[in-house]
């Protein structure tokens, strides 16, 4: 049974570093455990006297949970994004000396 609620005020918990790679823990377990049942149906479709019609459903059904889970952890990879309290402390000259002074290999 899950205990877990839906946060009160998911962007807020988003922004947090610490709760998107709780998340991201999750993510990726989530993905694993999916990987090992998709290996099993597409192992048991192969198999004398499968119910292919029934194993045909539930692979399709784990493959759209897994492109799911793969962009949720897509984006919780992405939410790295500078946050306002960075772009405040960032030393916007020093950076751009930074970059004006990074080559780029013309190919």
């Amino acid at each position: 049974m899950m205990t877990d609620s839906f946060p009160q005020q998911p962007n807020q918990q988003l922004s947090d570093p610490a709760y998107r790679a709780a998340m991201l823990v999750k993510i990726e377990a989530l993905i694993s455990v999916l990987q090992v049942a998709r290996t099993k149906v597409v192992r048991n479709l192969d198999m004398p006297g499968a119910d292919c019609a029934r194993l045909a459903r539930v692979k399709l059904q784990v493959d759209n949970t897994l492109k799911v889970c793969r962009k949720a952890r897509t984006v919780l990879r992405g939410a790295n994004a500078i946050s306002s309290e960075e772009i405040l402390e960032t030393d916007i000259d020093a950076l751009c000396a930074q970059l004006g002074s990074v080559s780029v290999d013309p190919a």
